[in-house]
């Protein structure tokens, strides 16, 4: 937390030298929302959104507050600008993904993983998320499948041995 916090305090000294230091504003929301301060992230990634409106990143990042903040459908419409502007971002095609599964939406957010997955065949991530898309529609053999293959990729994957267990009890 204390390196947040300096952070901070580092890009509001680096805003007062330079008030349209667009990255300065993306990254200093980056930082109010890994301290779960959304609002302040928020409203920084809107400034840097207003100085430089096509940048991937801050949609991204802003749909990341957004969803922090619970209010999905603001984040699959960032994640959707993100992905109109860099249509290979495995990233933000996961991260509407995992907005969607949030809604209780998992055909729309198995699509996003798939797309995820089209992209970069080693997202680790998306397998298991996938797999828990899988599992909300009650479809536990499609969910151990991936929660199997993000464990190959990645045989500590904690969260994929958890999902994978408490898949095999529903599914039994």
């Amino acid at each position: 937390k204390g390196q947040l916090d300096q952070a901070i305090r580092d890009y509001d000294e680096a805003l007062l030298l330079d008030a349209d230091f667009v990255d300065a504003y993306n990254n200093r929301g980056e930082a109010y929302r890994k301290k779960g301060q959304y609002v302040r992230a928020i409203r920084d990634y809107d400034e840097a959104l207003r100085l430089k409106p096509n940048l991937f990143v801050a949609y991204n990042n802003r749909g990341l507050a957004y969803a922090g903040k619970g209010q999905f459908n603001k984040a699959i419409r960032d994640y959707g600008e993100a992905i109109r502007l860099k249509p290979d971002s495995a990233i933000a095609y996961n991260n509407r993904g995992e907005a969607y599964r949030n809604k209780g939406q998992y055909d729309e957010a198995i699509r996003d993983y798939d797309a995820t997955l089209r992209l970069n065949a080693d997202f680790v991530g998306a397998y298991n998320n996938r797999g828990n898309a899988y599992a909300g529609k009650g479809q536990y053999d499609r969910a151990i499948r991936d929660y199997d293959e993000a464990i190959r990729l990645k045989p500590d994957f904690a969260v994929a041995i958890k999902n994978r267990a408490l898949t095999y009890k529903k599914r039994n």
